[in-house]
């Protein structure tokens, strides 16, 4: 992606412009009342899919095992040809709303799933990361305690099925790097209404971008001093690190000009290549005590 493909002339859709078509679903028919009960608030959890038939099932149980009893469960699933939809279908009771078909990316498929949300609070849950028991219940009650827009915990990396390292988040840091991980995110249905969805023009930074306008608009965060949600490595915008630190630069130069973004795409570039270098040689013990006691974000070992 060159640079002139995102620029300050675009932007991100509202919700009703996708509430507005025809993948919106019927609110009558299917989650609920979204106002508060005696249960507390309804929390809608989206999950998108693309052909992910050996992690769904983990991610779908880590949601429908969780304390917190008021979740309606969201699953978008971008026309996958593997075994991913009959995974969905084994607990098509259990899930409030889902659908099989194209979309336009990650951003879209993102939309589409907090266009179905009924929610007051929305937490967004990839197909290859799975929560804690407790992840949905303590973002709840971190909203009510502090009123904040958004909420954030602390996340655990995996390497395939081996736990890699505990990652702390700091939003505080979000104009320097991208320091709060999507899965640990909880933001309010009002938060989406105030600054609007994820733009579609970024294909693997969306979040950071969002996150960035976020704060850029005067939204209030509010961190969860535990980890509450988990991450496999071996995600897209992983596999796809270069063209995601591209567009985490751009979102850097819309949200925060003037804030080096050149400099800091090198900066990212250089340091992401190093550490992948050091771990293909087997020399993780450096790289660890980098994001230990140098790093601005981090990462602490594998413990919870």
């Amino acid at each position: 992606m060159s640079p002139a493909a995102i620029n300050k002339s675009d932007s991100a859709p509202s919700l009703r412009d996708y509430e507005a078509s025809s993948l919106r679903r019927d609110r009558a028919g299917s989650g609920g009342d979204a106002a508060a009960d005696e249960r507390g608030p309804l929390v809608s959890v989206v999950t998108i899919v693309f052909n992910a038939e050996k992690t769904l099932d983990h991610a779908i149980q880590s949601v429908l095992e969780q304390t917190y009893g008021h979740i309606e469960y969201i699953i978008i699933d971008g026309s996958s040809t593997d075994g991913s939809p009959g995974i969905i279908k084994k607990y098509e009771s259990r899930i409030a709303y889902w659908v099989s078909e194209p979309d336009r990316g990650i951003s879209d498929a993102f939309n589409k799933g907090i266009a179905a949300a009924q929610g007051d609070i929305i937490g967004i849950l990839n197909a290859d990361d799975w929560y804690e028991k407790d992840a949905v219940a303590q973002a709840v009650e971190k909203i009510k305690s502090s009123g904040a827009d958004i909420v954030y915990g602390m996340i655990q990396w995996w390497d395939h099925d081996s736990a890699a390292e505990k990652v702390s988040a700091n939003h505080e840091l979000l104009d320097r790097e991208m320091s709060l991980n999507h899965p640990s995110v909880f933001a309010t249905r009002a938060a989406y209404e105030r600054i609007g969805l994820y733009r579609t023009d970024f294909l693997y930074a969306m979040d950071y971008e969002w996150l960035l306008r976020a704060k850029k608009a005067g939204l209030t965060f509010a961190a969860i001093p535990h980890c509450i949600a988990n991450m496999r490595l071996e995600g897209v915008s992983n596999n796809h690190w270069q063209r995601a630190l591209k567009e985490e630069m751009l979102a850097k130069n819309l949200s925060c000009p003037g804030s080096g973004p050149i400099i800091f795409y090198y900066y990212k570039t250089a340091k992401s290549f190093t550490r992948r270098l050091l771990e293909r040689m087997g020399m993780t013990v450096l790289v660890r005590l980098f994001h230990s006691y140098i790093s601005s974000v981090k990462k602490t070992g594998t413990g919870r």
